[in-house]
């Protein structure tokens, strides 16, 4: 029998379940860096691992809280809000939050609103009243001086260089360089991963980049880094924008890999480099290697309108496979080869649609907006129309999306042992002017005894039995819960 490839080979062993006494490990880390009353272990064979309370807590309790381990905002909502790129928090002040959408926008109307003053409260030159009452903090810029990266903070620029940003930025790792107002281009219409598939796919082949005849190689084209990593982001953008998180993962694991490599390097050791290059892949995709995973063209629901299931999963694995490519031309390490294979880089982004919880975090435009123009305002109601002045043109603007929030995809470790139940104990739920960046949130939704294990709902738990059931076949698994199996011995409850 013919030996596998090495990539394969390693591919093969990093998408095995991790063992029980690693994942308990791993767990045990993660909860106790966040010192939370939580433990995760296995919930039964059916559901596998599921996390528990190790305290009473009462309704509406914070059960945890922690930050994404890989995350993005979404490409159609960058124009509508700046946050920061590592904690997601809305950064600036209000009156560059509100400069950047009208700026970054081109709508058919007209705004009534001076692009000039619009610059203005972008540079910090113009100040809107009383938005010193909703201060954010500053923007800092890419440690790479990169533009496509902003930050509320010293430390997170350097915390997202270091987690992956360093592997993923495009600018000339020099000084950074000022942030520039948006760009006044058009939001790009998000598309279907199989329209968007067709449409790369002819961009990918007049580059030379694509083959419509797999699975012949060709070698990749003599650009530098930067613009590979452009065309990376770029095919992101216009594909599927979770690629832009299954990159963090693979630079994150690089970075970690090659550190672990660093650290426990013996001169004269007996093992191999390719030995201990293997050890140290394996260490650093334990993260990972504990998710729940497939590969997305396998995992992802099949559109209402596709007729033919098996050749859009096709398709799905080519636009992954498109998008493998492009990141290997800047990425590859042939140190650890099966973190580049299709199988893994496929069940990263299928991670992303079975685990993923959306990201969101609250605008503070609509908190300023609110005392300008509420009826509950804490301004008197000369202030409110000396400043409506000022404002209500900018509200018009806006329009109904005025209060826009940051909305993403991320990947949690503990959220994703959460299982699911249509009668939930607990919900994913920000607490307003509390948690205003990207950490996933878990409040109790009843009281929860010590030992229980806590569980959210996946899908609205509360339409009928039969719609719950065909929103969870998504997931690939038929839900048990009390609710279910009380709705499916109701005489008729089933069928409503």
């Amino acid at each position: 029998m013919q030996a596998l490839p090495e990539d394969a080979r390693q591919a093969q062993q990093l998408l095995q379940p991790l063992p029980s006494h690693l994942a308990a490990s791993y767990f045990h880390e993660v909860i106790g860096k966040l010192g939370e009353s939580i433990e995760v272990r296995l919930a039964s064979q059916e559901k596998g691992r599921g996390l528990f309370a190790s305290k009473d807590f009462a309704e509406e309790e914070l059960i945890f809280k922690e930050p994404p381990l890989v995350g993005a905002q979404h490409t159609s909502n960058r124009a509508d809000a700046l946050v920061c790129s590592h904690c997601f928090s809305f950064i600036g002040s209000i009156g560059i939050q509100i400069a950047h959408r009208l700026l970054s926008r081109k709508d058919a109307e007209p705004i009534d609103v001076n692009p000039d003053y619009l610059r203005s409260l972008w540079s910090g030159v113009a100040e809107l009243p009383y938005s010193n009452r909703f201060p954010l903090r500053k923007l800092v810029t890419c440690i790479g001086g990169c533009t496509d990266s902003v930050y509320c903070s010293e430390e997170c620029a350097a915390a997202n260089w270091a987690a992956h940003h360093q592997l993923l930025c495009c600018g000339p790792r020099a000084q950074p360089s000022p942030v520039m107002p948006p760009a006044e281009t058009e939001q790009p219409r998000r598309r279907s991963s199989f329209e968007a598939f067709r449409e790369s796919r002819e961009r990918l082949q007049t580059q030379g980049l694509y083959s419509m005849t797999p699975p012949v190689r060709r070698e990749a084209p003599n650009i530098d880094k930067a613009d590979a990593i452009r065309m990376f982001k770029e095919h992101a953008d216009e594909t599927n924008d979770a690629f832009h998180i299954a990159a963090q993962v693979v630079a994150g694991t690089l970075l970690r890999a090659d550190e672990l490599l660093s650290s426990n390097s013996t001169p004269g050791s007996a093992e191999s480099s390719e030995d201990r290059s293997w050890t140290a892949l394996q260490r650093a995709w334990r993260p990972y290697a504990a998710a729940w995973k497939a590969p997305w063209w396998e995992c992802v629901a099949i559109p209402e309108d596709v007729t033919d299931a098996d050749a859009f999963r096709s398709d799905l694995r080519e636009l992954a496979s498109d998008s493998l490519e492009l990141l290997k031309a800047f990425l590859y390490d042939d140190r650890f080869p099966g973190l580049f294979h299709l199988d893994v880089y496929g069940s990263i982004v299928g991670m992303f649609e079975l685990n993923n919880l959306d990201l969101f975090v609250a605008s503070p435009v609509e908190d300023y907006f609110e005392l300008c123009h509420g009826e509950d305002s804490s301004l008197s109601a000369e202030e409110q129309h000396l400043t409506q002045l000022t404002t209500r043109p900018l509200l018009d603007a806006l329009g109904e999306a005025y209060d826009a929030a940051c909305e993403g995809s991320a990947f949690y470790a503990l959220q994703s042992c959460c299982n699911h139940s249509c009668a939930p104990n607990a919900h994913a739920f920000k607490r307003a002017h509390i948690d205003t960046d990207g950490s996933a949130v878990v409040l109790a939704k009843r009281a929860i005894a010590s030992g229980e294990e806590v569980c959210l709902s996946y899908i609205d738990e509360d339409a009928p039995y039969h719609e719950r059931r065909a929103a969870l076949a998504d997931y690939g698994f038929v839900c048990s819960c009390e609710k279910c199996a009380a709705d499916a011995a109701a005489p008729g409850k089933a069928a409503a």
